[in-house]
């Protein structure tokens, strides 16, 4: 890892930034419920997502629903706009951080798995000045950990990839770093165990916002 500098940084969204785990909860519980499934847990939810919606589907319909997974799409596409924000909380010192890598001028992305509408949607309320580039799901860009919106993003801010950073608190954003030749934050505040994201070797592991605030802290004395 080559942490001698700092030239830009990619956050994940959903446990990273923010906690919104009750708004993804209640949306595909409410979809479960129309269709009269049994709907699931908080665990359940925090255990599963990350890999974006389908895939989320995919683990919480039941066994042999007998609908394909674009019949249900739609529907919570409504649900999820219906609930977007409505629980959905700013982790501890995030501001802190994002405060502190914009006055040093340290350009900042957001990559989601989550549909690039409702990421611009919650990017543009809770963090309205900080982010330079916002990127969800959707057609052009494939979901994490493929590295093309990664690649783009370095790209966009003609940096080193070796002296760039991405945070996240899943596999899916260990494996983006990797496989756009950046330095992987993992962090433990959000959706994944400290043994559950260890299994994916990031560079960095952190258990609380404050301590990647502390470190990036000293990462920008460093750089100086």
């Amino acid at each position: 890892m080559n942490n001698n500098k700092l030239e830009s940084i990619i956050f994940d969204l959903d446990g990273t930034l923010l906690d919104t785990i009750a708004d993804i909860g209640n949306s595909v519980n409410n979809i479960l419920e129309e269709f009269n499934y049994q709907q699931r847990s908080k665990t359940f939810y925090r255990d599963n997502v990350g890999g974006g919606i389908r895939d989320l589907l995919k683990k919480a319909l039941p066994e042999g629903h007998g609908r394909p997974i674009d019949a249900y799409i739609e529907p919570l596409n409504r649900f999820y706009r219906m609930n977007l924000n409505k629980e959905a909380k700013v982790f501890p010192y995030v501001k802190d951080m994002l405060d502190l890598l914009k006055s040093n001028n340290i350009p900042i992305a957001v990559i989601s798995n989550k549909p690039h509408e409702f990421t611009v949607e919650c990017v543009n309320k809770f963090f309205p000045e900080h982010i330079n580039i916002i990127i969800g799901s959707g057609e052009k860009y494939p979901l994490k950990p493929d590295p093309k919106s990664a690649n783009y993003v370095l790209e966009q801010f003609n940096v080193n990839p070796k002296q760039s950073y991405f945070v996240g608190d899943s596999g899916f954003d260990i494996e983006t770093a990797r496989n756009s030749s950046m330095n992987s934050i993992g962090v433990l505040w959000g959706l994944s165990d400290e043994i559950k994201l260890s299994k994916f070797s990031p560079d960095l592991l952190f258990r609380a916002p404050l301590d990647l605030l502390s470190f990036l802290e000293n990462l920008l004395i460093v750089s100086e």
